[in-house]
């Protein structure tokens, strides 16, 4: 009975590395497969990189500007800008109808001012209030009216007119058409220089779109309205949007 039982645990063991090393040898064998798989994809693959534009009209404006007043003191300065500004409200809302959900302020600040001479150093001055807005503006035919008429009510001082589109998602399938198309042409390219054919796309990755924003810096509105008595004219001129692509290709 004693020599049966020390045989048992022999079996098991034989068997047990008999077992292991028919698994082991398999899963190698598999590991081998697909590696030598994965590499011949590889080999057999074009990847490029390609970009797609559109140029469309705009149809919506924004338009940067502000009103800057002074006082003796931060009160004084606050309380002209707000008197001021009421009066470019209004030009903004009754005269042009603008939704006030378009008019947005982007600074307002009430700082000192100063000026500096040797003899007394630096010297207070007074107070600077300043409220920036920016305004959505959709008629483009009528932007030098209201940019007139803004300087008129009290605003005197422009930063820029930007124009965009409000279409952006429509133009940017045009766009990813044409970078698609160059993408086709680039790896077709590739492929018969290497005296091989174009296979079938397998992946495809999307870059960032944008616009090319069109600004026009404009001068300061109080100094364009003293040097001439002519309306304010503004071209919108075309907007681009861009777009890129990565595109995987198999060769046959």
């Amino acid at each position: 009975m004693g020599i049966k039982n020390k045989g048992l645990p022999i079996a098991a063991v034989v068997l047990a590395a008999t077992l292991i090393g028919w698994f082991g040898f398999g899963g190698k064998e598999e590991i081998g497969t697909v590696a030598a798989e994965t590499a011949e994809t590889v080999q057999n693959t074009i990847t490029v990189g390609a970009e797609g534009s559109i140029k469309v009209e705009p149809d919506v404006a924004y338009l940067n500007f502000g009103v800057v007043t002074r006082g003796k003191t931060a009160q004084e300065a606050q309380q002209a800008n707000a008197t001021r500004f009421a009066a470019v409200e209004k030009t903004l809302y009754e005269t042009f109808g603008i939704d006030k959900k378009d008019v947005q302020t982007t600074g307002f600040n009430v700082q000192p001012e100063y000026n500096y001479t040797e003899k007394d150093g630096q010297v207070l001055k007074g107070y600077v209030a300043d409220h920036e807005v920016q305004v959505t503006y959709r008629k483009l035919d009528e932007i030098g009216k209201l940019l007139d008429a803004l300087s008129v009510a009290g605003a005197n001082q422009m930063n820029g007119v930007g124009f965009s589109t409000e279409k952006r998602d429509q133009y940017e399938l045009e766009a990813l058409k044409n970078a698609m198309a160059n993408a086709d042409a680039k790896a077709g390219v590739l492929a018969t220089s290497a005296k091989r054919q174009l296979g079938e796309v397998i992946n495809i990755v999307q870059g960032s779109a944008a616009p090319i924003p069109v600004v026009q810096r404009m001068p300061e509105m109080a100094k364009a309205m003293s040097d001439s008595a002519a309306s304010t004219s503004v071209q919108a001129g075309q907007i681009e949007i861009n777009v890129s692509v990565t595109v995987q290709y198999r060769m046959k």
